[in-house]
């Protein structure tokens, strides 16, 4: 057996090695992912983080006497029949958590420039909120409440609307604040992309010190230019997109092109990709994934009915192999970190701030729910917990693969119901990150590990997974 993780350290330190039991019946644990290879078989441990390769006469053993291999069993990727895998993994987490560091001050804002925009998509989740932008007034508190609570740490801030472009002045005046102020700071926005021009473009990259922007495509050019409905007559929006991603591009500014498929467009987001492909020949900075909508968006989209679900979710696959084969995505390493939650919803060193200075945890509840504001050090610990609190687990819990990485959050529209094909999604992603992981160790190509923060914070929302 070749090791190519080791369990990773926290854990390791926690669980020490497994001492095998005489006579007992041992099965993999049911965190263990399985990856043929060449060579034999690839296990990845989703709960210690170890990766693993068997010979084929390990392999063999591992099907018919599992009991037979001693050092897996000291790894835990074997455990006795009886075992209780869930409250082991309960019990990792819950110690992870304590052994975090703690957050020391707010380092992660999502910033509403104004909820206002120029483009009238009939899935927004913010349709029928009022149409606020922020004033120069409060972006000037804003500011101040950064510098007051980041305690000295850098600062992201991702800018959001609405489109945040829209009111891009207050992006300048507290970019240029905090850095009158000494604070380290960088940069994102979440935008439709249209109100760029070469200025902003040389004013995001000097001074908001912005590093990524995501733009969102429905599809082809007239699809786009219908589902967006932006508000102006006798333009081609979808061009006008199309060129200031080049730009952007040419900028240094990387660009996330975010694709939401359902039934009504999954076609014609293939379609899309051939076009993409024929657009963006040199790939540098330029990163495209789809995202489905089973269950986002307050329903307004969302996929309910098995047989389409499972109809989109194969297309979704399909686009996603053509994306990676144009190098659009990235190869993603596998995960070596503890993870303790889920997003910026549970995570007290990340909020987001509307246009008139609520505080929240989640840019999905931009109307309501909120925690705080920015004129007050009062929090509603009651709401902050709920932001914290997970769904009901169901049976399948107890046996899924994923269940160490999964934080169902009850406000949360993106994890209400746990699919097959979300599952298989999962799945999916952790097999090509296993043989990315194995390329490497074959390629003697040692991939570079961080010696501190073997705990993974999750910060980002749900609309900047990527």
């Amino acid at each position: 057996m070749q090791i190519i993780y080791n369990t990773a350290k926290p854990i390791d330190q926690l669980l020490k090695k497994q001492k095998v039991k005489k006579g007992e019946q041992y099965r993999p644990m049911y965190y263990v992912v399985e990856q043929p290879v060449d060579e034999g078989l690839l296990l990845y441990h989703t709960m210690t983080k170890a990766l693993v390769l068997l010979s084929p006469e390990e392999t063999e053993t591992f099907r018919t006497h599992p009991a037979d291999l001693e050092e897996l069993i000291g790894l835990w990727f074997l455990v006795p029949q009886s075992h209780d895998d869930r409250q082991l993994c309960l019990q990792i987490r819950d110690v992870a958590k304590m052994m975090a560091k703690p957050v020391k001050g707010i380092t992660h804002y999502t910033i509403m420039t104004t909820t206002d925009c120029n483009a009238r998509c009939f899935y927004c989740f913010e349709m029928g909120q009022p149409r606020i932008p922020m004033s120069n007034d409060m972006a000037h508190r804003i500011a101040d409440y950064i510098v007051s609570h980041s305690n000295g740490e850098k600062v992201s801030i991702t800018w959001y609307g609405g489109d945040p472009l829209y009111n891009k002045y207050v992006i300048t005046l507290i970019s240029q604040l905090l850095r009158d102020a000494g604070v380290e700071y960088k940069s994102n926005m979440i935008s439709n992309g249209y109100l760029f021009d070469d200025g902003i473009i040389a004013e995001a990259r000097e001074l908001w010190l912005m590093e990524r922007v995501q733009i969102t495509l429905d599809g082809t050019e007239q699809v786009y230019n219908r589902n967006k409905a932006f508000i102006y007559k006798n333009v081609n929006a979808y061009q006008r997109v199309i060129a200031n991603i080049h730009k952007l591009q040419d900028a240094g500014i990387r660009v996330v092109i975010r694709l939401n498929i359902d039934m009504h467009n999954a076609d014609n987001l293939l379609e899309l990709t051939e076009e993409l492909h024929h657009e963006f020949p040199k790939t540098d900075g330029i990163h495209v994934y789809v995202h489905q909508l089973f269950e986002e968006e307050k329903g307004r989209t969302a996929i309910h009915d098995d047989q389409k679900r499972k109809i989109v979710f194969l297309k979704m696959k399909d686009i996603r192999n053509r994306l990676a084969d144009y190098g659009f995505t990235k190869k993603i390493k596998l995960r070596r970190k503890i993870k303790i939650n889920r997003c910026m919803a549970d995570n007290d060193g990340c909020i987001t701030i509307t246009p008139i200075g609520n505080i929240g945890k989640c840019d999905h509840y931009t109307n309501d729910q909120f925690v705080s504001h920015i004129d007050s050090e009062e929090w509603d610990e009651e709401m902050l917990q709920n932001f914290r609190e997970t769904n009901d687990e169901i049976p399948a819990c107890d046996t899924c693969f994923d269940y160490p990485n999964c934080f169902m959050l009850k406000r949360c529209q993106a994890t209400k119901r746990c699919y097959p094909e979300v599952q298989e999604d999962n799945k999916d992603n952790i097999h090509h990150e296993m043989l990315v992981a194995y390329d490497n160790y074959t390629n003697k190509k040692k991939e570079e590990e961080e010696d501190e923060d073997e705990i993974e914070i999750g910060r980002a929302s749900c609309r900047e997974r990527v």
